[in-house]
């Protein structure tokens, strides 16, 4: 089995107890004062004994005291060697033993023991000797015997046998010739594994009364008369906490008798925590108990007959009327408190500690007597004690009172009144109060270390009770009243299915003397303040309309200070992609009359309600609008019905083409667009590919379809001219080319992708169709043959991150640039969408006439930079603008890039060939400056903007 070894070990020793002068059972008269100590320069064990020349060990001493002799014994650092007393006093001047003041500093001097498995002490014809206050250990058998001796006391101790000691004696141990044997308030450890006590047949009058014994056996009485157990607790490794048998008579009361739980027994065969042999259950009572044995173990054997509870017990024997089992004792030993019986043989009227007997007010009283006795060694004392002073939580403040209080520890609720307490700042200054707290101002900021105030507290009979300290802290000039608002980050705002609302999180700090009073919030939009509440909140509010509003946060203290914080935030409609449906094709008659526009024409186009767009909740819609058999070049504006036409162009073309470009447009009175046509008559057709909403989507049942816009550095994903994102090689008619996007767009928040598609070096005519799913029957891009043409596509993406792409008519190579993202979700991958407000159409660049830049044609490799953002609209903190770029009269083929910040991407937004116009929409990022850039390739040209909306 396991045992744990204690500080003392492996030899025999007599040394002093950690406490002062032990009281013995019996009063010695007047008589000599003999002195033992091993550390006095002129100690002999053949002097007299005196203080100025002391024995050096205790047996002269023994040897040489008489009746009413007391034997004084130094508290030293080192130990004394072994001791047999046969010393006989008397009834009335009994010959006694305890401790005095020794060399070592303080009384918990411990125990060195020395190298001998002789008893530390032993007792040998003695009688009326009482001994307190000595701690005995020995390696061998056993450490404190008795033999031929009577009337003997001994109290307040430590008695240890060493674990390498034989395991067959006992730690101590009473032949059959001793009797008047009291042993009380004794820790008892039998490290070697034999018991506690052994009392042998023939012995008489043994008391053992709140002694502890632990670490190995218990209590052993053979045929022992008059033996008295009460108030000890037992703590055993493998049961046998006691055992009376071959006739021994006695009593057996208060008593606690529990395993060692660390301890490893076999799971039978374990001895009862009890057993009476049926030689001596006629004459020993057994009451007022607590046995808890292992759970293979067994609680009672008396008379031969296993009882495994104490309700059994008093079945079977009538004894243990108030007895306690392991069903009775909780983790706390609540029922052990006050429940003891105050008349059982041999109890004491204190403690192991020799604390006196006191009444728990929480628990009920069950025992004899006053009711205030407790089962076991110890007696539960008022747990009044002292706790930490409260006051300053991490700092104070210069000119802020700071209040400090006393901490009590007062289960018992005892009465405070008449405590005096005297405080000490930490700053030099004290002050007494009988109160309880006390407040002080600081008037000088620490430097360097903190500091703590300490309040010590006194009796009501001036003794002190001891000084507690409050939490280390620092004193520091009045802070300033400061909060923060934040209405940009991803952790704050809110998702697109709440489109048109902003989620903005704010914190306030001041300090405790002036506790914030206020912290409101307006939206600059009109709408009423809303109060925040805490250190931290979140707001969150939905406009009206979609735009940039200045959020305004303003605290207040009660200190009358204020402080105010604003930042600006972007709401808009939230984007649903839809499949591509065709809503109008004037050479079928869908959506319009089957005729040609003519010039200066308009088409009405129902949007909403058709072609997957809702009937209400829509904002705008973003159509693929393509014009076809012109007669005449020209150009088509989009705007919304029931507003003027704005200036600016969405599709620009020449006699005899077919152009497609991407449009967004606000949606006008009666949920209706119009299409005006400039010059000569045109077929338009027009597929929708998602629109904008303003209701929100608040269901749990499924992933929500709405997403906002998250512009990313232009990206080449796909390039069949060079084998990126693609097998290198012109793509086959009706064939279907499987794009991945980046990492940035696999993520499960991507709903859609916004990419500049171009084709080029067609060998006949055909269309291509961007999809996820089932291809639709619509188109994204028209090319002939040898042509290069772009257009910007939004389409769904899959999962994965993958798209599709159709070539219906001819060899061609297929490029697609990646703008941006429509994402709905943080999923570590995907990035965090803005929302999109759309504006009316804009025209902020012309180069023809001057309009947004200097006059004139932009040359090869030439970049043009545009100031976008505070003006037109844009507020200053916007991400990117959505842009109608249109090239004009090129003087050879080129490309034009557009981009925000850093170097040239390798990407094309429009691509033209010697003296065409062509318009495509861009989502073009902003760089830090509030500006975008324009690249032109090749040769000179005329550059037109027109701007369609900003992303927040």
């Amino acid at each position: 089995m396991s045992r744990r070894r204690q500080l003392v070990r492996c030899a025999a020793v007599l040394s002093v107890l950690i406490g002062g002068i032990g009281t013995g059972l019996a009063h010695a008269a007047t008589g000599t004062a003999l002195y033992v100590d091993d550390d006095a320069a002129g100690c002999s064990d053949t002097g007299p004994g005196s203080p100025a020349e002391p024995f050096c060990q205790i047996q002269p001493a023994a040897d040489s005291a008489g009746p009413g002799d007391t034997v004084y014994v130094a508290r030293n650092k080192t130990p004394y060697a072994p001791v047999h007393i046969g010393s006989a006093g008397t009834a009335d001047a009994p010959v006694t033993f305890v401790t005095a003041p020794g060399d070592h500093a303080t009384a918990t001097a411990a125990v060195v023991l020395t190298e001998t498995s002789t008893p530390a002490m032993t007792f040998s014809g003695a009688q009326y000797v009482d001994v307190s206050g000595f701690n005995l250990s020995s390696s061998g058998a056993s450490t404190l015997v008795f033999s031929l001796s009577q009337h003997i006391s001994y109290d307040t101790g430590w008695v240890t046998t060493a674990q390498a000691a034989p395991g067959t004696g006992g730690t101590i141990v009473v032949d059959g010739s001793s009797s008047g044997i009291a042993l009380t308030r004794l820790h008892i450890t039998p490290e070697s594994g034999g018991p506690a006590f052994a009392s042998a047949a023939g012995a008489q009058d043994i008391t053992l009364a709140d002694d502890l014994m632990s670490l190995g056996g218990g209590i052993s009485a053979t045929g022992t008369t008059g033996i008295r157990l009460a108030g000890d607790t037992i703590v055993t490794d493998c049961g046998n906490g006691i055992s009376l048998t071959d006739g021994s008579s006695g009593s057996v009361e208060n008593t606690v008798v529990r395993p060692d739980t660390s301890a490893s027994c076999s799971d039978t065969g374990t001895p009862a925590e009890i057993t009476v042999d049926a030689a001596s259950a006629p004459q020993v009572t057994a009451d007022y108990n607590a046995v808890s044995p292992l759970p293979a173990g067994t609680d009672y054997e008396w008379a031969g007959t296993a009882y495994g509870t104490s309700q059994a017990f008093r079945t079977g024997t009538g004894q243990g009327t108030h007895d306690l089992d392991q069903t009775d004792v909780t983790p706390d030993g609540t029922p052990l408190i006050d429940s003891a019986d105050a008349d059982a043989p041999g109890e004491l009227a204190t403690d192991l500690h020799g604390a006196q007997r006191v009444d728990d007010p929480l628990v009920a009283d069950t025992g004899t007597g006053a009711g205030d006795y407790d089962r076991g060694a110890t007696e539960v004392q008022d747990p009044l004690h002292l706790g930490l002073a409260s006051g300053v939580a991490g700092s104070a403040y210069v000119g802020v009172p700071v209040t400090f209080t006393p901490g009590f520890v007062n289960p018992w609720s005892d009465s405070l009144d008449g405590y005096r307490y005297t405080f000490a700042f930490g700053d030099g200054t004290t002050v007494t109060s009988v109160t309880g707290p006390a407040t002080h101002t600081y008037t000088q900021p620490t430097t360097g270390d903190t500091i703590h105030a300490t309040v010590t507290v006194y009796r009501p009979d001036g003794t002190e009770m001891g000084t507690e300290t409050s939490l280390s802290f620092s004193v520091r000039p009045l802070p300033p009243l400061t909060g923060s608002l934040d209405c940009r980050s991803a952790s704050v705002r809110t998702a697109p299915s709440l489109p048109d609302t902003t989620g903005c999180g704010l914190t306030a700090s001041g300090f405790s003397g002036y506790p914030i009073t206020s912290d409101r919030v307006t939206f600059g939009d009109g709408s009423a303040a809303v109060s925040a509440t805490g250190s931290k909140s979140w707001v969150r509010h939905t406009y009206a309309a979609a735009g940039t509003y200045t959020v305004t946060q303003q605290l207040t203290d009660s200190g009358g200070r204020t402080f105010t914080d604003t930042t600006p935030t972007t709401v808009g409609p939230s984007y649903v992609a839809t499949d591509p449906r065709r809503i109008l094709d004037t050479r079928k008659g869908t959506g319009a009359a089957e005729r040609q526009v003519g010039p200066g024409g308009v088409v009405h186009l129902k949007v909403l309600g058709v072609g997957g767009v809702p009937a209400s909740g829509v904002t705008a819609v973003t159509l693929n609008v393509t014009d076809t058999h012109a007669t005449a070049s020209s150009y088509v504006t989009v705007y919304p019905d029931g507003t003027s036409r704005p200036t600016a162009s969405d599709l620009d073309f020449t006699a005899g083409r077919t152009n497609p470009n991407l449009v967004t447009v606000r949606v006008g009175a009666g949920g209706y667009v119009d299409l005006y046509n400039a010059h000569g008559h045109v077929d338009l057709i027009a597929d929708t590919q998602g629109y904008f909403t303003t209701r929100s989507d608040t269901s749990d049942d499924h992933v929500s379809p709405m997403s906002n816009l998250a512009p990313v550095t232009p990206t080449r994903v796909l390039d069949t001219r060079y084998g990126t994102g693609a097998p290198k090689g012109e793509v086959a008619p009706g064939s279907t080319t499987t794009v991945t996007l980046p990492k940035n767009g696999q993520g499960t928040g991507t709903v859609g992708a916004v990419l500049n598609v171009t084709v080029t070096g067609g060998s006949g005519s055909g269309v291509v169709t961007l999809y996820c799913g089932s291809r639709p029957g619509t188109s994204n891009l028209n090319y002939r043959v040898g042509q290069t043409v772009s257009n910007l596509v939004v389409t769904k993406v899959c999962t994965g991150g993958k798209i599709k792409l159709y070539n219906s008519g001819a060899h061609v190579h297929l490029i697609a640039d990646l703008q941006g993202l429509y994402t709905n979700a943080v999923d570590g991958t995907s990035p965090w969408g803005s929302p999109f407000v759309p504006a009316h159409p804009t025209r902020f660049l012309d180069t023809r006439n001057g309009t947004g830049a200097r006059a004139g044609r932009l040359g090869a490799n030439s970049t043009l930079t545009v100031k976008v953002a505070g003006v037109h609209g844009v507020p200053a903190d916007a991400t990117a603008v959505l842009v109608n770029l249109t090239g004009v009269a090129p003087t050879t083929a080129t490309h034009l890039t557009a981009y925000g910040a850093g170097s040239l991407p390798n990407v094309s937004n429009v691509n033209l060939s010697a003296g065409e116009t062509r318009p495509v929409l861009a989502v073009i990022p902003i760089d830090t400056e509030g500006s975008i850039h324009i690249r032109n390739a090749n040769g000179s040209l005329n550059i037109v903007a027109d701007l369609e909306g900003y992303i927040g």
